[in-house]
Formats: structure tokens, C-alpha cells, sequence
């Protein structure tokens, strides 16, 4: 299930720019998020066009690159937290532990596609207008296409254990978090916590994802 509101459109830019900022490896103190986005797009807008052919013949070698690349760059667990609401604070520990590794690979899966879409479009980066000091900022880009108007899209990130780290992507004002958090309070009312797991391990498995 798509969170409502995000199109492809939409999903492919969002997932180009997720890559493209948490693209980084590094140890040590914290690189700034600006600094995040601005000196790894080059290196990962390359590294799509190099496995282009590969990505054609096995579209599933995209879960790997996605894994690799951008899981170790999100707060699974906080944004876990804030999609369930008040049914985190009533999970047990092994739900808590299922639904963050199941959100997890719903998100692989979302990007994946994205990614699969690219077409070589530009990015904007936008000055920071927040105060890194606060370890909690927004950085906000634009994805440039010709002929069409600018997507915008602002990534809100937290300091954690001297590395920033996403707890939410909105595109064209239009949250990640907000819209999954919609859509599963209503599945987990109807149906309970296990079902709304259960089948997001389900798509998962059926995508390739074990």
C-alpha cells in the first residue's frame, strides 16, 4: 500500500533525493546536513548510472543498493513511533521489534521503484535555515525537471549518537509519516496490530524481501 497522496511522480523524486542525501558513509563526528546532501549527490547519481544496465536485467538488485545506502541513515525506530501513535505505546516488545522491521522494508520497497524511474533529473538545494546547534533541522531541496514546476521536498532530521538521521520526508508539503500514520490507525482499528504487520511482511516476501 502507497501512503495516500504520494504519487509516482511524487514517489519517484522522493526516493531519488532520500538516496542522494543519505548516500554518505562516514564515522566520527557528525557531518552536517547540508554538507550530507551537497557532497554525495554527484557520487550517487553515478552510481545509478553505472549499474543502469545491471538494475535492467535485475530489477532486484535495487533492494540491495537501497539497503545499503539508506537504511543506516533513518531512525526506524522513532519514525516506527510516530506512524503508530498510541498503538506503539500498547504494542509488546515483539510487535514493537516486527512492525519496525516490516516498516522498514515497506520503505525499501517504496524507493526501490522510485529509483527504478530515474530520468536524470536536477537537484536544487536550498539554503539551511535552521541552526544545526539545535540537532533537530530541516533541509530543503528541489528536483528540477524541464517543463515541469519544481517538487520540493524537506527532509526533518535529528541528531542521534553524533550522526543525523531522518525521521521524515515530505514532498510539496505532503508527509511521509502524516499519511502512513493515516492509514494505519484506521487498518490497525479495523483489523488489530498483528494483521497490519502480517501483511506488510506479506508484500514484502512477494517483492523479494525476506
Amino acid at each position: 500500500m502507497m501512503p495516500r497522496g504520494w504519487g509516482m511522480p511524487l514517489l519517484k523524486s522522493a526516493g531519488l533525493l532520500c538516496v542522494l542525501l543519505f548516500s554518505y558513509s562516514h564515522a566520527g563526528a557528525a557531518v552536517g546536513p547540508q554538507e550530507l546532501v551537497e557532497a554525495t549527490s554527484n557520487k550517487m547519481l553515478e552510481r545509478l548510472r553505472a549499474e543502469q544496465k545491471a538494475l535492467k536485467q535485475n530489477p532486484q538488485l535495487i533492494y540491495d543498493m537501497v539497503s545499503d545506502i539508506v537504511l543506516p541513515h533513518f531512525d526506524f525506530i522513532a519514525m516506527s513511533r510516530s506512524v503508530l501513535g498510541k498503538h506503539w505505546r500498547t504494542a509488546d516488545l515483539d510487535g514493537k521489534k516486527r512492525f519496525v522491521l516490516a516498516f522498514r522494508d515497506t520503505l525499501v520497497r517504496t524507493y526501490a521503484v522510485a529509483l527504478l524511474e530515474y530520468t536524470e533529473q536536477k537537484v536544487r538545494y536550498l539554503p539551511l535555515r535552521d541552526d544545526p546547534a539545535t540537532k533537530d533541522v530541516t533541509v530543503w531541496t528541489e528536483i528540477i525537471e524541464s517543463g515541469k514546476a519544481p517538487i520540493s521536498i524537506k527532509y526533518s532530521l535529528h541528531l542521534k549518537k553524533d550522526q543525523w538521521k531522518v525521521y521524515d520526508v515530505s514532498v510539496d508539503g505532503v508527509s511521509l509519516i502524516a499519511n502512513y500514520r493515516t492509514s494505519f490507525a484506521s487498518e490497525v482499528t479495523k483489523t488489530g496490530l498483528n494483521a497490519l504487520i502480517e501483511r506488510l511482511e506479506q508484500h514484502n516476501r512477494k517483492a523479494g524481501l525476506k
